[in-house]
């Protein structure tokens, strides 16, 4: 027969059996699985995107130009997820009256829309071959890997190896528009 309930809180107990308050436990930090702890040692906090992890793996060239585009594609990324995001999450278990009041700048978020657009019109204006590759690099979330060229792509560098083809052909549609949005060109 299994124990029915909460599992017991770890920690000093009284002689009556509740947790004691004269100790406080001490902090400890979850620093994440192995993979995560190999991913921040490897690309730091810019491993959360593809775009963070091509840039520190160098794929965006050097310097100034390679730091202009990743500021570019995040500046893409979060005006395209600010405007074409369905809503908050939810959960079932959540408070339902939650959720902040802020004063809106309509026409800030109005040109930052319209610049929007004409970004995307920009990249679909390249090709869809292009604007698939741009998708995948700059808009698409990949947290942990992907897309699967850019994981090869990253995988060949990290060995010392050349860059498959393919990998090394998305690579270049994808940063094409980007280098142009970045630095003109």
């Amino acid at each position: 027969m299994s124990a029915r309930g909460r599992k017991k809180k770890p920690g000093k107990r009284t002689p009556s059996g509740r947790l004691s308050r004269a100790a406080i436990p001490p902090v400890t930090f979850d620093k994440g699985t192995e993979r995560a702890q190999a991913m921040q040692v490897l690309y730091g906090p810019d491993g959360a995107d593809a775009i963070g992890r091509a840039y520190r793996a160098g794929l965006l060239g050097q310097g100034a130009e390679a730091k202009a585009m990743l500021d570019t594609a995040r500046k893409i990324a979060n005006a395209y997820w600010q405007a074409y995001e369905t809503g908050r999450y939810q959960c079932t278990l959540g408070d339902k009256t939650g959720g902040g009041v802020a004063s809106l700048d309509h026409q800030r978020i109005k040109r930052r829309e319209e610049w929007l657009e004409d970004v995307l019109r920009f990249v679909n204006g390249m090709g869809q071959s292009v604007r698939r590759a741009f998708d995948q690099l700059v808009i698409d979330v990949h947290p942990d890997n992907g897309p699967n060229w850019l994981d090869a792509a990253l995988w060949a560098k990290k060995r010392g190896e050349p860059i498959p083809t393919h990998c090394a052909e998305a690579l270049q549609r994808a940063l094409d528009p980007l280098n142009i949005l970045a630095n003109g060109g």
